[in-house]
């Protein structure tokens, strides 16, 4: 199941979808901090998203996903990690984030055999580079 959360919580802010474990997310849910997302978690694919954090998953036989977002160019920092307890066999972490104009591409460290839930966060979104003094 995926939550989407009503308020942050640990770091997530208000209208992020996020996967958590189940007695995490039942107790959100229980205290109106979120609700049961409608959005499928475990959708596999490029995803077009401009919110500044979020969850993938790379499908099985695939060891990357692309993420569309209008928050980042060549030099935005985005961080990712394997957000599962049961994480896939083969695609054990991200190997690395390759930001490029308008997206983002996150690559696991081999082709993965299941789903695998990767969260992801803009760290440094796109902005235009002032000139020094």
């Amino acid at each position: 199941m995926a939550v989407l959360l009503t308020q942050a919580y640990e770091g997530y802010l208000a209208g992020t979808v996020v996967n958590l474990p189940t007695n995490i997310e039942t107790a959100l849910i229980a205290q109106s901090k979120a609700t049961a997302s409608t959005r499928a978690s475990t959708t596999t694919g490029a995803v077009t998203y401009n919110g500044m954090q979020g969850t993938a998953a790379i499908a099985a036989g695939a060891s990357s996903v692309v993420i569309t977002s209008n928050k980042v160019d060549a030099n935005s920092i985005v961080v990712a990690y394997v957000s599962q307890a049961a994480a896939d066999g083969t695609l054990l972490r991200v190997e690395r984030v390759l930001p490029a104009a308008g997206s983002f591409t996150i690559y696991g460290t081999a082709n993965a055999t299941a789903t695998t839930l990767i969260s992801w966060a803009i760290i440094s979104p796109s902005i235009a580079a002032a000139p020094l003094a």
